[in-house]
């Protein structure tokens, strides 16, 4: 049914009005009715217009559907799933409705900027690598009103090993990727409750696709409360399924100590989550503990253990406001660096 009514909608294009479309866009969401307007309207403010846009509803609750409507621009298909089955398999349907041979990702909380499908475009169309199927690029990230670009090396070509390493884009609405490449790998992996981009780029590096990247921010990624960062139940399963399906190809590739860093790593992440959750509910006993258990993740546990003593001392609110204020701090000592040049 779902094929039946995309193929309807497919059908209106190539019109006089509207043109057949050269990329798709996916845009999976789940009650995000309030935060959904806001990543369409940057869509539709694309500088490059010829795509069709595919807003997957997977089993929203809230009024997302009346959201939707508010939006008359033809190139919008709207595909409702009825339940909510989980990111990966919205996703892997927006993949399987699209027309076009080009991919582009949005999470329903994110925006771009204007000449994001622009830029990635140009770049992939003046690639001379013939293995170039993804393209990214850089964002800003932005918490608490503050709006930075995270540290991040662009790699391009065969980057399987930097993967393995750690190295990875913060999200997938960084991405465009060819179809034809996410098919053959089966798209993203729906028993994976997290680690799913992560996976994902791992499946196609892993297949030989290489990677191209625009030295230019082009999207804000928005940290809030609805986020599934803070679902450890996910997190921690993802993490589970993710080492038993990478774990040992990191540890031959890599080397064991770059595999015990990456686990580190990702354990400290979720860890310094439970020192939050526990703070949030008055347990400040239990939050310590878990801020011990951080010890055995040493050396690579550090910048977490700081973090946790300040959220475990301070209180949420208190660390929030600690960072922010070093963020200021950092900021004036580098604008008045600039200044003295």
């Amino acid at each position: 049914m779902i094929k039946d009514k995309v193929k309807s909608l497919h059908n209106s294009f190539g019109s006089k009005d509207i043109p057949i479309p050269i990329i798709s866009v996916v845009v999976p969401t789940f009650n995000r009715a309030n935060l959904l307007p806001r990543a369409i309207s940057s869509i539709l403010q694309q500088t490059f217009s010829n795509f069709e846009l595919i807003i997957v509803d997977d089993g929203s609750t809230d009024n997302t559907v009346e959201v939707v409507k508010e939006f008359t621009d033809p190139r919008i298909i709207f595909l409702p799933l009825g339940k909510n089955y989980g990111g990966s398999y919205a996703r892997n349907q927006g993949i399987k409705a699209a027309s076009t041979e080009l991919i582009a990702f949005l999470d329903s909380d994110d925006e771009w900027l204007p000449e994001k499908l622009a830029l990635q475009i140009k770049q992939l169309q003046e690639a001379d690598d013939p293995l170039a199927t993804v393209i990214y690029c850089l964002g800003y990230e932005c918490a608490e009103g503050q709006k930075k670009i995270p540290s991040l090396v662009l790699h391009e070509g065969d980057v399987f090993n930097h993967l393995l390493r750690g190295w990875l884009p913060p999200t997938t609405s960084l991405f465009m990727v060819k179809r034809s490449a996410l098919l053959e790998v089966n798209g993203f992996d729906e028993s994976l409750p997290s680690f799913q981009d992560y996976d994902l780029w791992l499946s196609l590096s892993a297949a030989n696709n290489h990677f191209l990247a625009v030295n230019q921010p082009l999207i804000i990624r928005y940290f809030h409360d609805q986020q599934i960062r803070g679902n450890l139940i996910a997190k921690l399963k993802g993490l589970e399924i993710f080492n038993k399906k990478w774990g040992e190809i990191m540890k031959q590739r890599v080397g064991y100590i770059e595999y015990w860093k990456f686990i580190s790593l990702k354990k400290s992440i979720i860890q310094l989550i439970q020192v939050g959750q526990a703070v949030e509910e008055g347990k400040r006993l239990k939050a310590f503990f878990y801020l011990i258990s951080l010890l055995k993740h040493l050396p690579w546990s550090s910048n977490m253990i700081i973090k946790g003593i300040v959220l475990a001392t301070l209180g949420n609110n208190g660390y929030r406001l600690f960072f922010l204020l070093k963020s200021k701090i950092i900021q004036s000592i580098n604008g008045f660096k600039q200044y003295q040049y």
